[in-house]
C-alpha cells in the first residue's frame, strides 16, 4: 500500500489564496482610509454673493424726548394741602396743579389791604389839611414855612399809600404762589409730591412735558456729520410698535461735539398727535442718504472679524478659501462688500468660527 504524500499543487494554491485575502484587506482598508477621508471634511451651507439693489442710509440707537420739558415747583416755602393732578393726566398752561396750605398767606394780604386803607385815609386828611392851609397862605393868614411843612405832610402820606399798595401786591402775589400751575400744555409725569409735604422754594414736585411733538434724539460721529442735514428724511422705530414706522425730520444739529464724548446731538423732530411716543422710549433711527443704488452683498453670518480685518470663506473644490474683504454699509442682516469678492462666489455662512484656510468641507443644503 502506497503512503500518502503531499501533493506539489497545493503550496501554490494555498499562496494564492493567501495573496488575494490580502489583496481583498488591503483594498478595504484603502476604501475606509478613502471614506473617513471624505467624512472628515466640515458640513456647511454656502450662499451665493449677489448684487441687491440697496439705499444708502445711516443707522442709530437713541431716546426719545418731549418737545418741551417744564419741571413744576414752589416758589415759596409751604406744606402741600392738595394735589390736584395725576401722572399722565393732560393740562393746559395756567392749570392748577397743586395747592398749598395759605391760611397765613391769606391773612398777609388781608393784613396788607388794611394797611392800604389806613394809608388811604391818612393821605386824603393831609391833602384836606393841604388845600385849606394853601388857601390861608394866599390870603396871607399863614406863612410860607407852615405850608411847607403841610406839604411835607401831604407828601409822607402819599408815600405810605404807595408803601403799603407794593405790599398788599407783594402779599397777593405771596398768596397766588400758594397755587401752583403749569408753566406749559402738555402730560404730567415723574410726580413726587403728596399731600402733607413741606416744600421748598426751587424743589422739583413734577414735570410737565409737551408730547404733541417729540424728539428722537441721536449723536452722530464726526465721520458720518456731513451725510446728516437739517430737513432731512428720517424713518424711526420703537420696540413698543415693533411693526410701525415713524416719519421724522432732521430739525437740529448742535454745532460743537460732546466733550466726553466727541459726538454731535442730533434732533428728529416726530408728528406724536396719538401721544403713542414717550419720552424715555429707546428708538432706531435710519437716515437715507442717498439715492437706491446696486450693491454686493452677503449674510452678516459670513464675515469674520479679527484684530479689525475682514474676511469671509468660500467653498472652491472642496476647500475653504479666505478672502479678505473690504466690508461697507450693514443692513438688516446683510453687509455690503466693497471689494475683496467676486459676485456669485459660494460663501460659507456656517460654522465660520471653526474654519481654516485650507480646510475641506461639504456643502450641505
Amino acid at each position: 500500500m502506497n503512503k500518502w504524500k503531499p501533493k506539489y499543487w497545493i503550496v501554490p494554491v494555498i499562496l494564492v489564496v493567501a495573496i488575494t485575502l490580502a489583496v481583498r484587506s488591503g483594498v478595504f482598508a484603502f476604501g475606509k482610509n478613502e471614506a473617513k477621508t471624505v467624512d472628515s471634511g466640515l458640513s456647511v451651507k454656502v450662499v451665493e454673493a449677489g448684487y441687491v439693489d440697496a439705499v444708502p442710509s445711516l443707522m442709530f440707537n437713541g431716546s426719545v424726548e418731549g418737545k418741551t420739558a417744564a419741571a413744576v415747583s414752589a416758589k415759596i416755602a409751604g406744606r402741600i394741602e392738595q394735589v390736584l393732578v395725576e401722572e399722565g393726566q393732560a393740562v393746559k398752561v395756567g392749570d392748577p396743579l397743586i395747592k398749598l396750605e395759605a391760611v397765613e398767606l391769606a391773612n398777609s394780604v388781608r393784613q396788607a389791604g388794611d394797611a392800604v386803607g389806613k394809608a388811604q385815609i391818612n393821605y386824603e386828611l393831609a391833602l384836606n389839611d393841604y388845600n385849606r392851609y394853601q388857601r390861608l397862605f394866599d390870603k396871607g393868614a399863614i406863612s410860607e414855612q407852615q405850608l411847607d411843612n403841610i406839604r411835607a405832610k401831604l407828601k409822607t402820606a402819599e408815600a405810605d399809600v404807595s408803601s403799603a399798595q407794593a405790599t398788599q401786591s407783594s402779599a397777593e402775589q405771596q398768596y397766588g404762589y400758594g397755587i401752583i400751575s403749569s408753566p406749559v400744555d402738555g402730560v404730567v409725569a415723574n410726580k413726587n409730591a403728596t399731600i402733607g409735604q413741606v416744600v421748598s422754594p426751587g424743589a422739583a414736585l413734577m414735570v410737565v412735558q409737551d408730547i404733541n411733538q417729540v424728539f428722537a434724539v441721536i449723536n452722530v460721529e464726526q465721520k458720518d456729520l456731513g451725510r446728516v442735514k437739517v430737513g432731512q428724511k428720517a424713518n424711526v422705530t420703537v420696540d413698543a410698535y415693533p411693526d410701525k414706522i415713524f416719519d421724522g425730520t432732521v430739525e437740529t444739529i448742535n454745532p460743537e461735539a460732546g466733550s466726553a464724548s466727541r459726538m454731535f446731538k442730533t434732533k428728529i423732530r416726530i408728528d406724536n398727535e396719538d401721544a403713542g411716543l414717550k419720552p424715555g422710549m429707546f428708538a432706531k433711527v435710519e437716515l437715507t442718504t442717498g439715492a437706491s443704488v446696486s450693491v454686493l452683498t452677503v449674510p452678516q453670518s459670513a464675515v469674520v472679524q479679527k484684530q479689525g480685518i475682514y474676511y469671509v470663506f468660500t467653498a472652491e473644490n472642496g476647500k475653504a478659501v479666505r478672502h479678505q474683504i473690504e466690508i461697507g454699509e450693514v443692513t438688516g442682516s446683510t453687509i455690503a462688500i466693497k471689494s475683496g469678492l467676486e459676485p456669485g462666489a459660494q460663501v460659507i455662512i456656517t460654522g465660520t468660527s471653526r474654519i481654516k484656510d485650507g480646510d475641506a468641507v461639504r456643502v450641505t443644503s
